[in-house]
């Protein structure tokens, strides 16, 4: 009930001061008293009715048939608003005094039409829908009653400065209050929203004696209405003028000592914003209009001024209903650096637009220069930005040198990612290492089912308003996108099908709206992740299609098997690579540091002998990791080829172990395929260490020929097995793994075994199988094994 009364009494005001507006027209002329006690006009305002046809020095005789001193603007504000006719006497230059009557034309004129009602109601209008906006969206809020209050006066200010200035009663009464309680109830706005960061502003004795002195200026007012006598006559302007600025400055001063305190802290941007906000709402109003009026100087008219104040409500609509600002540091800098760009262009159009309109040519011809001048000017300014782009918007902007930083950084490592938890985790600590930012959490969104935790994320720190939007936007999500949300933002990183991967991120610690910058550095990595997300789900399918073929042929396919053995390779070199450069260096170094300091210093005889046997103990580690490394990555295996790597093999096997080898070789072995050469050298290796371990052997026996294939025969009198075990891959996961190296290269293979007899392996591999024909055996070196 009590917002539809207000809201009644909003527009009946608004209609009464319309109507006062549109049926009168602005006169404008001030009158003063002269030493006969004659009404003299003093001065008439540019653009108004009476410029012109009211002079300086005329003697106003009547107004409306009766005398001047009756009039009721002139008896009670010393000016001619509201009359009909104008009876005025004028001295000729030839002395002679002329008797004039000017009749003044009804309604508005056309040229007062858009600053003196158009705009003023537009304003009002739309100050009222914030106030309805404001109200439906946080009415709870104390702070949403000030806020509204402060949208409202700052209208009714506006639009009924031309029926004040057409001396109506009510209007001079609604623009006093309104104007003298804007910045009050500004004041008090700010100081309720600033408790939601228990920050305190201005003390309450403050506001007590703010809403007295308006209060007090406004019953002066009514004073001067009713009885025509100004008890405040030695100010040149009314007195909520004076007011008006020394609660702006107030205000102002204490902005200005906030930011100082909180200049580093998360609060900065808040004070930053409000500051700027205010100096560029308010000040040019004070300045160009409100003071210079203090001593009756006119620089420009207040409907003009009053256009400032429009960026006002705003900014602080936007703060109060999102809970967030404006990155006012990026608005800044890149305001500075278009300013910068803008001068020149600007100069030169300047210039060149003069030279061109003081030339006494045709006008289609000076218009047709005009155009090519600025088209011109224009496609340079366009070319040459570009490069100031490149070179000078990182020193307004230092952002740009984090953020290109931080893809490079996030593109080099994504490079080793094998998971997409890696992948996220990545994600989760470049953001978090760039944005102001505490909270973020990966979420799969299904079009069909709607948003989930993602496995690796805390989303129950998800807010549940989150989860609704981005259940809502479901149907138009794609990967890059950002998705606005009523609790920070979230960006699509990837997609599979249906599903996408969507990361949100909290608001930020220091409350500001992210920036285009950031948003562009999002978009960025959301697409060098969409990549990585494609090929792990590549990866994945592949997975699933070889677990497929693995369960159709009950075993890998040779080509498979093949893969996998080199991959397996790959990784033994990688890992023997390591091994050699790391660990064994580390322990020769410290071997020999240990080596120097048993012959350098003297020490007593059984800590000597304490550190000979560490000595031997380190000696013996560096000779197992040497050999570790022979195993998983035979030196000079291609060039010596296959017979000599073998030799090399039997003497240190025999040297390790307790069997005798016999190793018979015929004289024509050509030069077999390199991964034909690891897989032999691989499968013997497998058989020495099977004959150590299990077959407890003491001689074996080792052959190889070449015919239309390869044949290696292996022949020990160890304990022997039954066959049947080898089904078993646990129990002989070695002589399983041989099987499949064989079955890989098309091979075949044939095991004889009695318990107490030993085990024969007989193995034949083509010279070139078939898939190495259709693949190319060259593509098997190590150079293009994957990894």
């Amino acid at each position: 009930m009590n917002v539809a009364a207000f809201s009644v009494i909003v527009i009946i005001l608004a209609v009464y001061l319309s109507q006062s507006i549109l049926q009168q027209r602005m006169i404008g002329t001030d009158i003063e008293r002269d030493g006969q006690g004659r009404y003299v006009a003093a001065d008439t305002t540019a653009g108004y009715w009476g410029y012109g046809k009211i002079l300086p020095g005329d003697i106003i005789e009547e107004i409306d048939g009766s005398s001047a001193s009756a009039f009721h603007s002139v008896k009670r504000f010393d000016v001619i608003e509201g009359a009909s006719t104008i009876t005025l006497s004028r001295n000729q230059p030839n002395g002679v005094q002329e008797r004039i009557t000017l009749v003044v034309a009804k309604g508005i004129g056309s040229e007062n039409l858009l600053l003196e009602f158009i705009l003023p109601l537009c304003s009002l209008l739309l100050f009222a829908g914030f106030s309805l906006f404001v109200y439906k969206r946080k009415k709870e809020d104390k702070a949403a009653i000030y806020l509204i209050l402060f949208f409202l006066s700052t209208g009714f200010a506006y639009f009924s400065a031309a029926s004040s200035g057409r001396t109506d009663s009510l209007g001079n009464i609604i623009f006093t209050a309104s104007f003298s309680l804007v910045p009050v109830f500004f004041l008090q706005f700010l100081n309720r929203y600033l408790k939601q960061y228990q920050e305190p502003f201005v003390p309450k004795s403050v506001f007590i004696g703010f809403y007295c002195i308006t209060g007090a200026i406004i019953l002066v007012q009514i004073i001067t209405i009713l009885t025509g006598y100004n008890l405040l006559f030695f100010l040149v302007a009314r007195p909520s003028l004076p007011f008006f600025i020394f609660t702006n400055l107030y205000t102002i001063y204490k902005l200005i000592q906030k930011f100082v305190v909180h200049r580093r802290d998360s609060l900065r941007n808040l004070f930053k914003l409000t500051l700027l906000g205010h100096l560029l709402g308010f000040m040019p109003f004070i300045l160009l209009f409100g003071v210079p009026r203090l001593f009756g100087i006119t620089l420009i008219t207040p409907q003009v001024a009053s256009i400032f104040l429009l960026a006002i409500p705003v900014v602080y609509l936007y703060m109060f209903t999102t809970r967030q600002l404006f990155d006012i540091d990026f608005v800044l800098s890149r305001f500075l650096y278009h300013i910068i760009i803008a001068f020149i262009p600007t100069s030169l159009i300047t210039t060149f637009g003069a030279l061109i309109t003081q030339q006494h040519n045709y006008t289609w011809v000076r218009w047709v220069q005009l155009f090519l001048m600025v088209y011109f000017i224009v496609t340079i300014l366009l070319f040459s930005k570009e490069y100031a782009d490149f070179r000078f918007r990182p020193s307004f902007n230092k952002n740009l040198y984090s953020f290109q930083g931080s893809l490079d950084r996030f593109s080099t490592r994504i490079s080793r990612v094998m998971k997409r938890a890696d992948l996220e985790r990545l994600l989760v600590q470049e953001v978090l290492s760039i944005l102001l930012v505490k909270k973020v959490a990966f979420l799969e969104v299904n079009r069909e089912s709607g948003p989930r935790g993602s496995s690796k994320s805390d989303s129950g720190e998800v807010p549940i308003s989150v989860i609704s939007a981005l259940r809502d936007a479901a149907h138009k999500l794609a990967v890059g996108e950002t998705v606005a949300v009523p609790s920070g933002l979230c960006v699509v990183m990837g997609q599979k099908g249906s599903t996408f991967h969507v990361l949100w991120l909290a608001d930020k610690e220091n409350r500001t709206k992210y920036n285009l910058d950031e948003l562009s550095w999002l978009k960025t990595l959301a697409n060098y992740s969409a990549i990585v997300y494609e090929n792990l789900y590549l990866i994945e399918n592949l997975i699933e299609d070889l677990e497929q073929e693995f369960q159709k042929q009950k075993g890998a396919s040779p080509w498979v098997m093949r893969l996998i053995f080199n991959l397996s390779e790959t990784e033994r070199r990688r890992l023997a690579a390591d091994l050699h450069d790391s660990a064994l260096q580390d322990q020769l170094i410290w071997y020999r540091k240990l080596e120097t300091v048993m012959l350098d210093h003297q020490m007593p005889e059984d800590i000597y002998h304490e550190l000979e046997t560490v000595r031997e103990g380190l000696l013996d580690v560096i000779h197992q990791i040497r050999e570790t490394c022979n195993e998983m990555r035979p030196p000079l295996l291609k060039e010596m080829g296959i017979v000599e790597a073998l030799g090399q093999l039997f003497e240190q096997a025999q040297i390790r172990s307790n069997y005798v080898i016999n190793f018979q070789v015929t004289d024509h072995i050509t030069e077999l395929s390199d991964e034909q050469t690891l897989a032999l050298f691989r499968i013997v290796q497998e058989l020495l260490r099977n004959a150590n371990k299990h077959a407890k052997a003491t001689v074996v026996e080792i052959g190889i020929e070449q015919r239309d294939s390869i044949r290696l025969m292996y022949k020990d009198n160890g304990v022997g097995m039954e066959l049947g075990e080898l089904n078993d891959s646990y129990q002989h996961m070695g002589l399983s793994g041989i099987k499949e190296r064989v079955r890989s290269l098309e091979g075949e293979i044939f095991f004889q075994s009695v318990v107490g007899e030993g085990l024969e392996v007989c193995i034949t591999l083509p010279l070139e199988s078939a898939s190495m024909t259709r693949e190319g055996g060259d593509d098997l070196d190590d150079k293009n094994l994957a990894g």
